[in-house]
């Protein structure tokens, strides 16, 4: 059986409902590996009934439907996943060996196939000359006409200049660790930052797991003016991106801990904004054109929108052909949101398309994938009408040593998607 590494939600989750389908799941393996293919039928419906549109139980419950003598269903719960414009290689699984000879399948076979085909729009903008950077964030300055991008694992921050040339923007000293997402404040001519310590950086000492903080730096001169800093002491964190208010206020969302934090301008301290037990693994954060809603992508549980002032909480709910999870950087622009879709085969840049309310995600465009250049690609910046975005992080050919797969390292490549 294939495993499918991704996740889609459609309605509200709790976190206990979560818990229970993943325990389902992981008895039902247990039924599987024991061949006792009754009782991995059973759990394993079970389990998607509390996560409906969750891809990997979708082709799951094909494969026990499969195996229990039931081709309707188990082509009917392929069917969703083609569907949602995903890409399995349904041919090499044995165990839907039982559907190879009928028609339907093979139709499918087709519909996954074209899944797989590259939609390339984008083009390259930049590249580093740095292999070994491990890049994760961008950011770009209107005034100067500049891009900074982020190193996860040289612990820095690079600036790129309007006549392309590379220079570091951060120093040594700062005490930054593996860096991520960063936004530009033009108007205050600051650039804000988020570093978490992760073993994939130089230098990772294990005490340092669990550690993270902003960083605060003047755009004109790269000074340091202000660190907030989480310590690890009661709970591990990974501060992973940001987005700016209005007023020049910071939200920041945690990985690991069920929190967004924020930092007032008129107190200047980092604090927790919002913690929720619906939040599991958050990622991008973004604001609305008129700063009245917050949209923050959760990797395993698709997108959450969040009133900044009351606080409330809406899971977005979508169609069953909408996968709307999986995502690292999260955008909003013209109503709809740009995102990043690493967690799903074909890696892609999508727009998800609102609906007036801004609940319900009515279509899904996928806009690039399969690029030549793709490795992982993670965050971007938007500039008017175009799109500026990390094209190959590279994650995988760093270890949890810090070791680098050298001979397997590209340069670092920004690519440009224009959105109109």
């Amino acid at each position: 059986m294939t495993l499918i590494l991704f996740t889609v939600q459609a309605v509200t989750q709790t976190f206990a409902e979560m818990e229970q389908s993943q325990r389902l799941e992981k008895q039902a393996f247990s039924d599987y590996k024991a061949k006792s293919f009754a009782g991995f039928l059973a759990k394993t419906e079970k389990a998607k009934n509390l996560r409906p549109n969750h891809p990997r139980l979708i082709y799951n419950l094909s494969v026990a439907y499969a195996l229990n003598g039931q081709p309707a269903p188990a082509l009917r719960e392929l069917g969703k996943l083609a569907r949602m414009g995903l890409y399995f290689q349904i041919d090499k699984d044995d165990d839907l060996g039982s559907l190879f000879a009928l028609d339907k399948f093979k139709s499918l076979m087709q519909e996954f196939a074209e899944n797989h085909k590259s939609i390339n729009r984008s083009s390259r903008a930049f590249t580093l000359p740095d292999k070994g950077l491990i890049t994760e964030g961008i950011a770009f300055d209107p005034q100067t006409r500049s891009f900074f991008v982020s190193s996860v694992h040289q612990r820095k921050i690079v600036r790129v200049g309007e006549n392309g040339k590379v220079t570091d923007f951060s120093a040594g000293s700062d005490g930054l660790w593996s860096v991520l997402g960063m936004k530009v404040d033009s108007k205050r001519r600051v650039l804000w930052v988020t570093s978490s310590a992760f073993p994939q950086m130089r230098g990772f000492e294990k005490d340092q797991t669990g550690l993270a903080g902003i960083f605060k730096y003047d755009l004109e001169t790269g000074r340091l003016i202000k660190k907030y800093i989480l310590t690890n002491e009661t709970e591990k964190h990974a501060l992973g991106d940001l987005a700016l208010d209005q007023r020049g206020g910071v939200y920041a969302t945690d990985s690991i801990a069920p929190k967004i934090y924020q930092i007032k301008p008129e107190n200047d301290e980092l604090e927790v904004f919002l913690e929720s037990d619906s939040f599991s693994s958050l990622q991008g954060i973004t604001f609305s054109k008129d700063y009245k809603e917050l949209f923050i992508a959760d990797y395993s549980k698709g997108i959450f929108k969040i009133d900044p002032t009351a606080k409330g909480i809406t899971q977005l709910a979508s169609d069953t052909a909408v996968t709307a999870l999986g995502i690292d950087g999260l955008y909003a622009y013209n109503g709809d949101l740009i995102a990043i879709q690493n967690g799903v085969t074909p890696q892609r840049v999508v727009r998800l398309q609102l609906d007036k309310d801004q609940t319900r995600i009515t279509r899904l465009e996928t806009l690039e994938a399969n690029h030549r250049d793709f490795n992982e690609p993670t965050l971007g910046v938007l500039t008017g009408n175009d799109f500026y975005y990390i094209a190959n992080s590279q994650w995988s050919l760093v270890n949890g040593n810090g070791e680098l797969a050298e001979d397997r390292l590209q340069v670092p490549v920004i690519l440009r998607l224009g959105l109109n």
